[in-house]
């Protein structure tokens, strides 16, 4: 699936843009308002919020998919060795980084241990870099992954059930007068989470290629299709409610009704990558695409603090916006392949292994639980159970 690599690469592209060209903090390091200065392309990178939503429909629809086969310690240890590892050394070049420059966010030492923890939130400390908010939304979604996994295999129905039911308990928490409890099950974000997980069902059931005789199959897909339905309708809703909150934000008018059509074309987008025909056979395309996939999580997680601390150095020198812009976006993505290369690729793969050894070894004794593998239709691929983790590995994963 390399689309879904350059895809991934391509929302945090986005992202990186939207921070440096749309948002009022990038506004004081640049000491000029953004959609002034950047007039030009505000019209666009006004929507680069919405990589976010994309974001988590690939999440959910990597994640499900990362599950096959897997017991909950194999699941929790790909969890912590994808995420933690690149995570925590960007939490130390951030505070080394904060050391020297006057501006960002400043943290005491125990703010700064405290978001070690991927939830600094939940403790009373500021974030590090104002994008790790996305982190412990991702951080609910697999531990409630987890603790479905604990109950038994997660069949089509259960799958169907929790992408649906977690939404729609958050409104209803919410609804009731209880908005922290709303939020901590994350009522803002969920659906998107959710279209991802029904996404990967459709996936699976088209490409067990069923016979056209198959009625059942054929009913099942239907329901999922009619499921995926009723959530981007959902989803829609929720961009059009985001678009105010964007508008309040930057100062200039968030159009709902583009942010709705932005919206639904990403998540056409994805499923368009998930398709057979969407990779090269070119070994030096496939390796471009891996690399790029490689780089998104290091440079969606570095290029706030370091990137505005590029545009203020410069931009006090009298540089030009646009070699200014180029230069922080360079630096973001060096640092990122630093960081891939020296810390997620060499130590991701430990911590996985010691955090599912850990675990299994607590297990000790218990009766071992059945892998957490999504089943569909008899008539389903044999192969579709296990094909997930080594296609997804490492960088979906």
């Amino acid at each position: 699936m390399h689309l879904l690599d350059v895809l991934r690469f391509g929302s945090a592209a986005a992202v990186v843009v939207y921070h440096f060209t749309a948002t009022p903090s990038a506004s004081r390091y640049w000491d000029a308002d953004v959609t002034v200065l950047f007039e030009g392309i505000s019209h666009l990178t006004r929507y680069g919020w919405l990589a976010v939503e994309m974001f988590f429909v690939m999440s959910g629809f990597a994640i499900l998919w990362s599950s096959q086969g897997r017991s909950v310690a194999q699941f929790a240890g790909s969890r912590a060795g994808r995420l933690y590892p690149a995570f925590w050394a960007c939490i130390v070049v951030t505070a080394v980084l904060q050391a020297f420059w006057a501006g960002g966010r400043h943290l005491t030492f125990g703010e700064t241990l405290a978001n070690l923890t991927m939830a600094p939130a939940l403790l009373g400390a500021e974030l590090s870099q104002v994008v790790y908010w996305t982190l412990l939304v991702e951080l609910k979604f697999y531990v409630l992954v987890g603790v479905a996994m604990l109950f038994g295999p997660l069949t089509r129905a259960r799958v169907l059930g929790l992408a649906v039911g977690w939404p729609a308990v958050a409104l209803l928490v919410r609804g009731f007068g209880y908005p922290d409890l709303a939020e901590h099950l994350v009522v803002r974000h969920a659906v998107y989470l959710s279209i991802g997980m029904v996404l990967f069902l459709l996936w699976q059931d088209l490409s067990a290629r069923r016979e056209s005789s198959d009625d059942g199959g054929r009913l099942g897909t239907a329901t999922v299709a009619t499921t995926l339905g009723v959530l981007l309708a959902w989803g829609s809703y929720q961009v059009m409610e985001a678009a105010g909150r964007a508008t309040a934000l930057q100062g200039v008018d968030v159009d709902p009704g583009v942010s709705v059509v932005v919206f639904l074309a990403t998540v056409g987008a994805v499923w368009l990558a998930t398709r057979p025909w969407a990779g090269f056979r070119s070994p030096t395309l496939g390796a471009v695409c891996v690399l790029a996939g490689g780089l998104t999580y290091p440079l969606y997680l570095v290029h706030t603090q370091f990137g505005w601390a590029v545009t203020e150095w410069l931009t006090v020198r009298g540089v030009g916006t646009w070699t200014t812009f180029a230069a922080a976006v360079l630096v973001s993505v060096l640092l990122a392949a630093v960081i891939h290369y020296a810390v997620e690729r060499p130590l991701g793969t430990r911590l996985r292994r010691a955090v599912t050894a850990r675990l299994d070894r607590s297990r000790a004794g218990r009766p071992a639980p059945a892998p957490a593998t999504v089943s569909s239709h008899p008539a389903a691929h044999p192969s579709l159970a296990t094909a997930g983790p080594p296609l997804l590995d490492p960088q979906l994963r």
